[in-house]
């Protein structure tokens, strides 16, 4: 008796002692994991810190599942002859994360999000957003906006971007662009000499309309030059493109009878306020070039150069012209005072800029003769009876193409005249007979 007493109570110890084993078993089993997405399965994950019993291992393979796919598993676990259950749940509670891409524009629409953040990574598939709504920028400075991403999760971080907004509401500039001359049938570039700048944009376009210039026709003609940057700050200016007659020709063909005639209707009144009877050529030549010289003001782009008749009428009237008018007016005196006298223009292949001024036939040789202005008197002058090597030394441009015109004189009479008090020697070396 005492025995069976013995193992009963033996049995009795040893149950108690398993039915304890298998409650703490239980107790610290933890029956649902969560697993944050991409870490790996250990056995310590389903039970309470440093409770993990003895002889504990995996039925279920852990090797055949994805940490880094988002799903929930059942695991069977052996605590040494007692299984045991849990729910994996492999989650996503990592915000997603990216580096930011620094905007640098003009004022205007904000950009698309997507477009503010690069190198995103997420297990799920992310959205972009302006954190605080899609930003004004309307105006310029530097700012951090911040965009934010949220992954299918709900899991959400927001990346500051950095901002340059330029304020740019100036047009640009066009510097270099005046009136040009060309001959007519000859070509010009009207890009020489144009420069173009904008406070931002470096490379500003520039259009130029030259649609209404035909480089065959005789006038003038509007030419515009048009510049953009790259927000559309536009800035145009127009200058005049004067076709003019061939160079040797000092006329053109479409100029009228009665225009000619009131033209040296005019220089006759004005001769007979300069010139007197008893005057040589040289000395009315000398009255003629010094009164141009200081009754029509130059003015760049006034002259009329439908015809040298109309270029002088205009000249005339106005007591301004542009060289063009000046010239035509200089002929029409000599012309009325007898004088024999041709244009000389200046070679455009100099700058696209025609300049006029005349040969004169005087003491029975070919000079130069010029009433424009080279600069501001008593230290500027006039050009008058100039050899080719007197012109070279000269004010001014007047580099001409020789073979255009007569033969001139090589013997410089410079000593003999003053165009500063309207003067000629009385010493001056006639040629016989003159």
């Amino acid at each position: 008796m005492p025995i069976l007493t013995g193992i009963a109570f033996g049995a009795y110890l040893a149950f108690r002692l398993y039915s304890g084993l298998i409650t703490d078993i239980d107790t610290a089993q933890i029956p649902v994991v969560d697993l944050e997405y991409g870490n790996p399965i250990t056995i310590d994950l389903f039970f309470n810190e440093n409770e993990v019993p003895v002889n504990t291992r995996f039925i279920t393979n852990v090797s055949l599942i994805d940490p880094g796919r988002l799903a929930s598993y059942d695991i069977a676990i052996d605590c040494g002859g007692h299984v045991v259950h849990s729910v994996l749940n492999v989650v996503d509670r990592t915000a997603p994360v990216a580096a930011a891409v620094p905007v640098e524009m003009y004022c205007g629409e904000a950009p698309a999000p997507e477009t503010l953040v690069t190198d995103i990574f997420d297990l799920t598939e992310v959205t972009i957003a302006y954190d605080e709504g899609t930003p004004d920028l309307s105006r310029g400075g530097s700012f951090d906006i911040g965009v934010r991403l949220t992954d299918t999760s709900g899991n959400s971080s927001v990346v500051y971007v950095p901002f340059y907004v330029k304020d740019d509401h100036l047009a640009p500039t066009i510097t270099g662009a005046g009136d040009l001359s060309v001959v007519v049938g000859d070509t010009i570039s009207y890009r020489s000499g144009i420069t173009v700048k904008d406070d931002f944009d470096p490379d500003p376009v520039l259009t130029i309309d030259n649609s209404q210039v035909d480089l065959n026709v005789v006038g003038i003609y509007p030419l515009t030059y048009t510049v953009t940057d790259e927000v559309g700050n536009s800035r145009s200016i127009t200058v005049n493109v004067s076709v003019v007659s061939r160079p040797s020709a000092g006329v053109t063909g479409n100029e009228d009878k009665e225009t000619i005639e009131e033209a040296y209707a005019m220089a006759e009144e004005i001769l007979k306020g300069i010139i007197k009877s008893d005057m040589t050529d040289v000395q009315k030549a000398m009255k003629i070039l010094y009164w141009v010289y200081h009754n029509i003001y130059f003015v760049s782009g006034t002259s009329d150069y439908t015809s040298w008749a109309a270029g002088a009428v205009k000249a005339f009237q106005t007591r301004r012209a542009s060289c063009y008018g000046r010239w035509a007016a200089t002929k029409a005196l000599l012309d009325c005072a007898g004088i024999e006298n041709i244009c000389v223009t200046r070679d455009s292949k100099w700058n696209h800029r025609v300049h006029y001024w005349c040969l004169c036939k005087l003491n029975g040789e070919w000079y130069h003769c010029d009433p424009q202005y080279w600069s501001t008197a008593p230290y500027g002058y006039f050009i008058f009876m100039m050899t080719d090597d007197d012109l070279k030394n000269a004010q001014g441009n007047h580099d001409f193409n020789p073979d255009l015109y007569p033969e001139r004189s090589t013997t410089s009479v410079q000593n003999y005249v003053n165009v500063f008090n309207n003067y000629v020697s009385p010493d001056f070396p006639y040629a016989d007979g003159d």
